[in-house]
């Protein structure tokens, strides 16, 4: 079995992104990196089948300009020789249905620029291929992962942003019940 990476060298392979796969996404004819290119590109280095037909087809019209820069950037993540070494079938799902939710929520250079996305990038990637990072367990993985995740981050917020919510309104009812029974009896005597 092939030894997974450990996530500080994941991180540290984001973070050395060229710029090529950082420049803008080619969108509506307009000049610009041709994700779907790259994306099979990728796909067939990952697959070592160099000269097959297209893999995937990215409707780059229809997603946007930030689900196609984070697409560019895990195509250079995925040039780690660890994706070449395992089964690569499980990135089809990943560019189909992984990103969607995320790229419009973080900022495209905080992918590579910022620790902390990076290691979310680096643990999604590990946990959609099936691996869990070289020197950790499962279990310290998800954990970590949730540590790490935007979308759960946020959905916490929300959560406790509704239950503060409940909170003043369930306060603000009180108050006003306190003071219609303050109010009757004064009007008593």
């Amino acid at each position: 079995m092939t030894k997974a990476p450990a996530i500080s060298e994941l991180i540290h392979h984001i973070k050395l992104c060229p710029l090529e796969f950082l420049n803008t996404p080619q969108k509506n004819g307009k000049n610009g990196v041709n994700t779907e290119a790259l994306v099979n590109d990728i796909i067939r280095l990952i697959a070592h089948e160099p000269t097959a037909a297209r893999q995937i087809e990215i409707q780059s019209k229809k997603l946007s300009r930030e689900e196609l820069s984070l697409m560019q950037i895990c195509c250079w993540t995925l040039t780690h020789p660890f994706f070449a070494e395992i089964d690569h079938r499980w990135v089809f799902d990943f560019f189909k249905e992984k990103l969607t939710d995320i790229a419009s929520i973080v900022k495209t250079a905080d992918w590579v620029a910022d620790e902390e996305r990076a290691e979310e990038l680096a643990r999604l990637i590990m946990q959609c291929c099936g691996y869990v990072p070289g020197g950790e367990t499962r279990e310290q993985a998800l954990d970590r992962f949730d540590s790490v995740n935007t979308i759960k981050r946020l959905k916490v917020l929300e959560e406790s942003k509704a239950a503060i919510e409940r909170a003043r309104e369930i306060r603000r009812q009180m108050e006003e019940k306190r003071a219609r029974e303050a109010a009757n009896v004064y009007g008593r005597e």
